[in-house]
């Protein structure tokens, strides 16, 4: 017999086969579950990396196991070979199979060994990272010295320097975002201090700042001064003071940046790397035009939430380009912006100038800050998560206390279904932004999804505090009242507060958001009939409150059984939307699209054409793609599912939700008229029962 032949009935009979079938099973399960652990328990995204190296350290025990020396009773050889008895053939035998069995129990026993071995290293590492390297993290991350760059005073009396006063102000935060050895407050928390009536000790507490660095920009002629103090928010004691004087050219603006930016890190005794120090001295352009435009364009862009100034900033951004071909974080900067113009407004060709732009970008800067953001927000929308990931995380090497780079990784583990991996992110970003109503409300969607109810209470009731003009914070905050204890009332009273606070139309056009309340609240029936009004210049605005507006409309006549007027009104959002539709451009919109056509269907009777329009919209945007969006999406389609009468088929739809993080709850359900239909259903019953809590 060959060796090779010999080899393999010895793997058959050792069943080596079995044992490597069922560990490598088995360690494809336990990987699942430390993928789980790892997002469940906020460890580290190197952790199941690690599970598998155990796992592979592990399978030569495995092998070698499989042929230890075989353990059986002692035998002498005979001196010359002899005629075995029946009997004595059968002892032979017997003792070979027993021989055989033990080592076969030896070889299970150790494989199995040697994975609970694996998997009890593994547990020891992520135990002692938890109790130790968390808390470090924590320590440094607490240790290191806060700082708060308060804006700017605009000293030369004239209105149109303000910008050239806020560029100074933000590029020094930029540089200071580049020091790890320092925690740096956000543009959007301490720009609420611009005309600040609080005093030092005030601002430091809200801040949850050390130090404060205050000033001024005064600019005359060919001239600059820029004077800055650094105060000891706890002690009002003045750390240092420093005046510089330089005739006005880009190389000297940016030079007095970086010495500012080093100036504080040298007198709170924080530590640069080589590569912190090259970051603060590198100098994107040599034209000081170009870069007087690049912080015009700035200015506008900071409105992203107004077309007209959105356009602006783009006329600003193509100008400096003009000017200095080379001007890498411009071409960043301006692919920024139409990336906005197009996915808020819709503008057709900013698109395709945003992708020419993050190129350019790329060619010139490939590891800027800013192209990494730029590139990561892009992929963000474009919904190539794993892609803006790593531009994010990229981007967060290079400027640690970039809180926005943080905030959205945070919004892609949410998109991802990694949920308490994205609270952690959110977490962290408002340590740096504290004082950030956007950040604070999204972190409060986080929570509602998850449904940590009292969690999103909080940072809903903290976002209108901080922006009590902003219409969506008390929608959100509605809505949590519905699903978290059921209560129209208390829906119906944040509402009233949001239409005294943010205006009518503004919250008419988020309502699209609130399940249902309309049939409640008479009131709302007057204010939508007198508190829509076109808005002229934003088409995409106006628009979208008349989607809104319609499906309100055509909800609340139909929970009020005025049939007649809910199918004029369902109509109406079916023509609506097929006038848009040569305007759809991307997944998202596409799935928005068929969501509410499949709902504008189901009101006018046309159950097939509902129920596809409605499950075309799931397919576009399943929770396995977007978790977040893709399970809104869901929800509307359950609600199409009971317009026409597809019981079965919604309590299904529901049962996913409720198993998953969604904008479903029973106490909602308990409420929401849509689901009248299905209240003496015994599934439906029984579902809610189910997920009682």
């Amino acid at each position: 017999m060959s060796r090779l032949k010999e080899l393999i009935n010895e793997i058959h009979r050792r069943s080596l086969w079995q044992v490597l079938l069922i560990y490598c099973g088995a360690a494809l399960v336990a990987y699942q579950a430390v993928q789980a652990l790892t997002e469940g328990l906020g460890l580290p995204q190197w952790f199941p990396a690690l599970a598998i190296v155990l796992f592979i350290v592990g399978l030569p025990v495995v092998l070698a196991t499989a042929f230890v020396q075989e353990v059986g009773p002692p035998t002498v050889a005979p001196a010359e070979p002899t005629a075995l008895t029946e009997a004595e053939e059968a002892e032979a035998a017997a003792v070979h199979l027993q021989a055989r069995r033990r080592h076969r129990f030896l070889t299970w026993r150790n494989a199995a060994a040697t994975f609970v071995i694996v998997l009890a290293a593994w547990g020891v590492v992520a135990t002692g990272w938890m109790l130790f390297g968390r808390a470090n993290e924590s320590a440094t991350a607490d240790e290191r010295p806060s700082v708060a760059v308060l804006p700017l005073e605009n000293r030369s009396g004239l209105e149109e320097d303000q910008y050239f006063t806020d560029g100074i102000h933000d590029e020094i935060l930029t540089q200071l975002y580049k020091i790890s050895g320092l925690s740096v407050r956000g543009r959007t928390s301490v720009m609420e201090y611009r005309d600040r009536t609080k005093n030092l000790r005030q601002i430091g507490a809200e801040l949850n700042a050390r130090y404060l660095m205050e000033g001024g920009v005064q600019r005359a002629g060919e001239t600059v001064r820029i004077n800055v103090q650094l105060i000891d928010a706890e002690t009002d004691e003045h750390v240092f003071a420093e005046n510089y004087d330089r005739e006005l050219s880009v190389e000297n603006l940016l030079a007095v940046q970086g010495e500012v930016a080093l100036r504080i890190a040298d007198a709170l005794e924080a530590t640069l790397t080589a590569a912190e120090r090259e970051g603060i001295e590198a100098r994107p352009t040599e034209s000081s035009e170009a870069y007087d435009f690049y912080l015009r364009g700035n200015e506008y862009a900071r409105q992203r939430y107004d077309p007209t100034d959105l356009l602006i900033s783009v006329r600003m951004y193509r100008r400096a380009i003009e000017l200095d071909p080379a001007f890498a974080i411009a071409y960043a900067a301006l692919a920024q912006v139409q990336g906005w113009r197009s996915w808020y407004y819709g503008v057709a060709e900013a698109l395709p100038e945003a992708r020419e732009m993050l190129e350019r970008a790329r060619q010139l800067g490939p590891d800027s800050p800013e192209f990494h953001m730029a590139q990561g927000i892009f992929q963000y929308r474009e919904r190539e998560y794993s892609e803006a990931v790593q531009h994010f995380a990229r981007t967060q090497e290079l400027q640690p206390n970039n809180g926005e780079a943080i905030s959205f990784m945070g919004f892609v583990r949410r998109r991802q279904a990694r949920w308490n991996e994205a609270i952690i992110k959110q977490q962290e970003a408002l340590q740096l932004d504290p004082r950030n109503h956007v950040s604070m409300y999204e972190l409060g969607e986080s929570y509602a999804v998850t449904r940590q109810y009292a969690e999103a209470e909080v940072c809903y009731n903290r976002a209108i505090a901080l922006a009590p003009d902003v219409a969506e914070y008390y929608v959100a905050k509605a809505l949590q009242r519905l699903l978290w204890k059921g209560n129209t009332d208390q829906a119906i009273e944040v509402i009233h507060e949001g239409f005294e606070a943010a205006g009518h139309l503004e919250v008419i056009s988020q309502l699209v958001n609130l399940p249902n309340v309309g049939q409640h609240y008479q009131p709302l029936m007057r204010v939508l009939a007198a508190g829509y009004e076109e808005t002229p210049d934003e088409v995409t605005l106006r628009e979208s409150c008349l989607v809104c507006y319609l499906v309100l409309k055509a909800t609340v006549h139909g929970q009020r059984a005025e049939h007649d007027l809910a199918r004029a009104y369902y109509d109406s959002l079916r023509v609506t939307l097929a006038g848009s539709a040569e305007r759809r451009e991307g997944a998202y919109s596409e799935a928005q699209f068929w969501r509410y056509l499949g709902l504008a269907y189901a009101g006018l009777g046309q159950r097939d054409s509902a129920v596809a329009a409605g499950e075309r919209s799931v397919s576009l945007l399943p929770v396995s793609e977007d978790a977040l969006v893709g399970s809104d999406v869901s929800s509307t389609l359950a609600e199409t599912y009971v317009m026409v009468g597809e019981y079965d088929a919604a309590i299904d739809r529901l049962d996913y939700l409720l198993s998953i993080p969604s904008r479903v709850s029973v106490p909602l359900l308990r409420v929401d008229p849509i689901y009248d239909a299905l209240r003496d259903h015994p599934r439906f019953q029984a579902l809610l029962e189910e997920y009682e809590q």
